[in-house]
């Protein structure tokens, strides 16, 4: 599917219906960090084949994102399909950030 034929169906009264539709079943809250959905949300598709981009029959394949929250997922997802430690290694990073602010904070 090209990027216009993606652009035209999320033009579509379907589309901007479901995605209301979806933005209310979330209670207008990012999945992952909680933050209220901004202007500029984004209905996230978790089926990321092209063959089933229009298929708005279940709203269980889709997750209301804030911008940078939906960036982020899909450079992580990219990493991560690649190479599944790399989510352990993201945590033993914030970890050992969280350790060295505390440990200069009680310094």
């Amino acid at each position: 599917m090209t990027q216009a034929q993606k652009f035209n169906f999320r033009m579509s009264s379907a589309w901007r219906k479901f995605r209301l539709k979806c933005k209310h079943r979330a209670n207008c809250f990012d999945f992952i960090t909680k933050k209220p959905l901004s202007k500029s949300w984004n209905l996230h598709h978790l089926d990321l084949r092209d063959c089933h981009y229009t298929d708005i029959s279940d709203a269980d394949r889709f997750m209301a994102l804030n911008k940078d929250t939906h960036d982020f997922v899909h450079w992580i997802y990219r990493l991560w399909n690649k190479d599944r430690g790399v989510l352990k290694r993201l945590e033993h990073t914030l970890e050992r950030m969280q350790r060295c602010t505390t440990d200069n904070v009680q310094k």
